[in-house]
């Protein structure tokens, strides 16, 4: 179970995994089954899947949704209530860029919430620190909801992941266990952030990369090297080709 941004690729727009990572999982999937586990909506993701040719269900928009890496079709989803997407849209301050994503994986503006008739994630992008913890401990206050900080697409920004309650990265991982007939003990989890503390604790065993905030580190039983040294190839190499 892969976290994407900071885990296989830079928190860029249109980065692909290195060669390394790349080769390692290729050979992996003829052992385990290989799971992407992004907070990134499909349209940010296809390069991705198809540049790795996975297939079988990975876990986009945070957990809100589980898609077929490779036919792109929705296996499961739980969309955010809209009376709770209107609260959480009347607590933002209106200097946020907030973007959310429908069920059909279209962007929306806030401004269009209206318009949307089942939303599964909301992203804030582009907070300062300060931003994001002040929005964090408002929005936390509504109980149907889900919200993580991230890191942002915007450079040295975080960005907040908000969905439903029971849509994050470990209502995900869990599904995709009884999608596949898998237990927690087989499941290994690499993430690099503050959204991937659900993504570690749905599986068996955890790793951080080297790059990761240390409060990820903390719970973590392996630290493996950081992004720019192909910390994932490192992961497989050692627990699965080994």
């Amino acid at each position: 179970m892969l976290d994407v941004d900071g885990t296989i690729v830079p928190v860029k727009d249109g980065a692909l995994p290195s060669k390394r990572v790349a080769r390692a999982i290729n050979k992996a999937k003829k052992h385990v089954h290989i799971s992407l586990v992004t907070a990134r909506p499909l349209f940010y993701m296809n390069k991705i899947f198809d540049y790795l040719n996975l297939s079988g269900p990975s876990v986009i928009n945070g957990g809100s949704q589980i898609i077929d890496a490779k036919t792109k079709e929705i296996l499961w989803e739980q969309t955010i209530a809209k009376d709770d997407l209107s609260v959480i849209i009347k607590t933002i301050d209106n200097s946020c860029d907030t973007a959310i994503i429908d069920n059909n994986n279209r962007s929306y503006h806030k401004s269009e919430v209206g318009s949307i008739d089942k939303a599964v994630k909301v992203a804030i992008e582009a907070l300062s620190l300060e931003q994001a913890d002040e929005l964090l401990e408002k929005l936390s206050k509504i109980p149907t909801i889900a919200v993580y900080k991230s890191t942002s697409f915007a450079d040295k920004k975080f960005a907040l992941i908000i969905s439903h309650a029971s849509a994050t990265k470990q209502h995900a991982i869990l599904e995709i266990q009884k999608l596949l007939n898998i237990r927690t003990k087989e499941m290994i989890g690499v993430g690099d952030t503050y959204n991937d503390f659900p993504l570690l604790m749905a599986c068996g065993f955890r790793v951080a990369m080297g790059n990761a905030v240390d409060d990820l580190k903390e719970i973590a039983e392996y630290i493996a090297p950081p992004l720019n040294k192909d910390g994932v190839a490192d992961v497989i190499e050692k627990f699965i080709l080994n």
